[in-house]
């Protein structure tokens, strides 16, 4: 996703990971046989209304440094309109090999028409133990 100018943090908006969940992939993916589930809320405290149109992740190998780069327009199909003191909840995954470090940022705009981006904490996605994993998140 591309913007025409530089996006701008919004004071206030912020993602939390809300919880982890690790298994196999039984979708018989050889090339990347790990699945890491997340589950994570986006809240506006601030005082603008913003609407997210993207998002972006940059998946890191933790052992060969190869990097796999997602992004796209709309969130889980949506484009949430998150008014002040409103919030947006969804889970997705990612597949992975090894070790990898997840980083990402949802892009949009505020109610001004201004380009804004809010991060998204990086998180570790280890090697599934045998069976499934689940991590909740302070």
């Amino acid at each position: 996703m591309k913007h025409a100018f530089s996006p701008q943090a919004v004071p206030g908006l912020e993602v939390k990971i809300e919880r982890l969940r690790f298994r196999a992939s039984s979708e018989g993916e050889s090339e990347r046989p790990l699945v890491c589930q997340y589950y994570l809320s986006i809240r506006n405290g601030s005082d603008r209304t913003v609407r997210l149109q993207g998002r972006k992740w940059v998946l890191t190998d933790e052992e060969t440094g190869e990097r796999v780069v997602i992004e796209g327009e709309g969130i889980v199909g949506s484009f949430p309109e998150l008014r002040p003191g409103g919030k947006f909840c969804y889970s997705s995954y990612h597949l992975y090999r090894q070790a990898t470090l997840a980083e990402g940022a949802y892009f949009g705009q505020d109610d001004g028409g201004r380009a804004i981006v809010v991060g998204v904490p990086p998180f570790r996605m280890a090697a599934a133990p045998e069976g499934e994993a689940d991590r909740a998140l302070p």
